[in-house]
């Protein structure tokens, strides 16, 4: 990932840094796409200095990466540079979308390692049960799954038309 830092355009800082943890399949720039809609713009202008994920696109290189690299290369690096960057231990957060799940992983794995630096989390358009998906049940159905899992295995990555389509079905921009 690469953190990309936003600075507040008031006089005043909040004093506690805001993290995004967006989905990577359509990184953080759904929450920025224009002045008149963005969430970031919104946020720097109410004195938050905002820091926000952007996923580096997968390919074969990436192929043994699993969700708990994604944990521990995502938000607890973007927690330790925070921290670097702004002398604060703690930050809000923001997850969306899967990144809202890793969000809520990442979190249950810190407060069980006694790691406090999530200070509070706000999800949006999060699923973390996946037992019962409503809604979303009638976007994918087990055959699309067993294709994509396939997929998977085969290149250890979903290809860019693949990322599409699920970008497609549970990520689209906000408007």
């Amino acid at each position: 990932m690469q953190l990309i830092q936003y600075t507040q355009s008031t006089r005043e800082v909040r004093r506690r840094p805001l993290l995004i943890v967006p989905p990577w399949i359509n990184n953080c720039y759904v929450l920025d796409l224009q002045p008149k809609n963005s969430f970031i713009k919104w946020a720097v202008d109410q004195g938050h200095t905002v820091f926000a994920i952007s996923w580096v696109n997968p390919d074969e290189k990436l192929a043994e990466k699993g969700f708990e690299n994604y944990m521990l290369e995502g938000p607890l690096a973007a927690l330790d540079a925070i921290e670097s960057a702004t002398g604060e231990h703690n930050v809000n957060a923001i997850g969306y979308c899967l990144g809202g799940t890793l969000l809520a992983s990442t979190a249950a794995y810190s407060a069980a390692k006694g790691d406090d630096r999530i200070a509070s989390a706000t999800y949006f358009a999060t699923l973390v049960d996946f037992t019962e998906v409503g809604d979303m049940a009638v976007f994918i159905d087990e055959g699309q799954l067993a294709s994509l899992e396939r997929r998977m295995r085969e290149r250890g990555y979903l290809e860019a038309q693949d990322m599409a389509a699920v970008r497609s079905i549970c990520c689209a921009p906000m408007t």
